[in-house]
């Protein structure tokens, strides 16, 4: 082992903590870029120092193994630092979606129990942290019974939130730290994904669950030293965190952004000569090829490039870049994110019409949703997975641990799709009453939650429908209260600064008269309604 100034470095090939991936480089790439956010830059024996300096802090700060921290930033050299800094010294990071509001954040520190929570002075025309936090505080008498602190990357005035210099001066000078302080079926980090419920569900993975995932990736792409990885998606989503630990094990530059600018990205693309762009969703990507700047043959070293979205568009996709291997994914948070990819050897058609072979190691059949026998191959059913990317249940949450996971293991997502012949996936849609806006998942009945309890409102649902830009919009379907007249414009605001931007109705329709069965409103019959006119987004 080589000690560094941070710690000691973790050379051996059996690593069991994702983050030590960050401390297993050599004297030929130790300078090499490891990460790059916009204009900051860290090379690989940077970010390894500065994780096992952080590492030391937080154990310096007295919290052990298993411990909780919480992370609600905007993408940042800072994120990644803390996020596999804390999973190094054995905590438990919990990744917080950026547009969270205020009773969104309450929830998830309160259900995950976060010690300290790392946010930033930076703010948009969405999100304000310290305001979000504050307001956490003031609904809760100023004391979160977990949470000790909150730390501000660029400081703040209010004495209740402690400035990110603060952290980095804690004295470390008596920590030993001799490796990670976790590993295999230990939890890595805990992210929340929304469910059927009304609140956002914690999905804690193990670092075997992600170092499964990571090596599948890189092999499947066949990663290595010698590419440039573009991923402008949100670091609180799987799909910045798994490709960035492909790369931290590859040696592959990661190039992300604090938030994603066309203008920005198609000069990025050019000039970073990026061999891997993971756009993934159809509102990315169309930014990029309708730009009056996109230009195929100024973007000749992309080999692959990522996307996830219906075949004709995935098709209009792939045309745009002729010189590029096309591929899709299929996945979800439970099981690591991703547990297929397309693979660029593939035949192109497969490219195109499905999402891969599963992992190695991953098994996917496909059930009869209402028998649970598995289908012959290229019939439609509901997906489940097993294997070692699955995880091991919702935190604090048995009964919904048990509705989703089988005694033997089997993940059921709520996903219809089929598989061929010859082991390829293709994804036709969700069982579940959920929608996917954007590359964000979002429970209807979140959002009928927050609306039944808006004065006036009688009764409220809420389908997904097509959206051009996100794929997935919802709908609001409202019956008011005798007497009670509201208007769509009042219904939109109400929602402003209280639920995430993209949970927000794009269309308000008015309902005297729903259509039902015997107990429910069937609504796959309420997308045959005229929506009328957006009003909002």
């Amino acid at each position: 082992m080589n000690l560094g100034e941070g710690g000691n470095r973790v050379t051996s090939k059996e690593i069991k903590n994702i983050a030590a991936l960050a401390t297993n480089y050599n004297d030929d790439n130790k300078n090499n870029n490891c990460l790059t956010v916009d204009e900051i830059k860290r090379s690989n024996f940077e970010f390894s120092e500065n994780i096992l300096l952080h590492a030391k802090r937080f154990l310096s700060l007295g919290l052990n193994k298993g411990d909780k921290i919480g992370i609600l930033l905007f993408n940042s050299i800072e994120y990644l630092e803390l996020m596999y800094g804390a999973m190094y010294a054995g905590l438990s990071p919990v990744c917080i979606n950026a547009r969270y509001k205020t009773h969104e954040l309450d929830y998830v520190l309160k259900d995950s129990g976060c010690k300290y929570l790392f946010i930033s002075s930076e703010s948009d025309e969405i999100t304000n942290f310290s305001d979000l936090i504050l307001s956490v505080l003031d609904a809760n008498d100023q004391k979160i019974d977990s949470l000790i602190s909150t730390f501000v990357i660029g400081g703040s005035q209010d004495e209740r939130l402690l400035n990110f210099d603060d952290f980095l001066k804690i004295d470390i000078a008596s920590i030993n730290l001799d490796g990670p302080k976790s590993e295999g079926e230990d939890t890595a980090f805990i992210m929340y994904t929304s469910g059927t419920t009304s609140n956002p569900k914690g999905c804690p993975l193990s670092h075997s669950n992600m170092m499964h995932a990571t090596i599948a990736m890189m092999e499947r792409w066949t990663i290595s030293g010698k590419d440039v990885f573009w991923d402008p998606l949100p670091m609180f989503h799987m799909s910045s965190i798994l490709p960035f630990s492909a790369c931290l094990m590859a040696k592959s530059e990661f190039i992300s952004t604090v938030h994603f600018d066309p203008d920005q990205s198609i000069k990025v693309l050019e000039e970073s000569e990026v061999s891997i762009a993971f756009p993934a969703f159809p509102a990315v990507m169309l930014a990029l090829v309708n730009h009056p700047d996109f230009s195929s043959s100024k973007l000749s070293k992309i080999r692959i490039i990522n996307n996830v979205a219906p075949v004709d568009t995935l098709r209009s996709f792939q045309e745009a870049l002729p010189n590029a291997k096309l591929v899709s994914a299929y996945g979800l948070t439970e099981a690591s994110g991703v547990c297929s990819y397309g693979s660029p050897d593939d035949p192109l058609e497969k490219r195109i019409t499905t999402s891969g072979k599963p992992f190695k190691g991953v098994k996917i059949r496909i059930i009869h949703p209402e028998t649970g026998e598995e289908v012959p191959a290229d019939e439609k059913g509901l997906i489940e997975i097993s294997g070692p990317t699955v995880f091991k249940g919702y935190l604090n949450d048995p009964t919904k641990t048990k509705e989703t996971l089988s005694s033997d293991g089997w993940l059921s997502t709520g996903d219809f799709g089929s598989l061929s012949e010859d082991g390829f996936i293709s994804y036709h849609g969700r069982l579940k009453d959920m929608l996917k806006v954007g590359g964000e998942n979002v429970a209807a009945l979140e959002i009928e939650s927050f609306y039944n309890n808006y004065e006036g409102v009688m009764i409220s649902q809420v389908v997904g429908v097509d959206d051009e830009r996100l794929g997935e919009v919802p709908a609001l379907f409202i019956e008011t209260k005798e007497g009670v007249t509201l208007t769509a414009e009042e219904l939109i605001e109400s929602a402003k600064g209280k639920i995430s931007n993209f949970k927000i109705p794009r269309y308000v329709v008015f309902v005297d008269d729903w259509p039902m069965s015997s107990t429910k409103v069937q609504k796959f019959k309420l997308k045959d309604y005229d929506l009328g006119e957006k009003v909002f987004g």
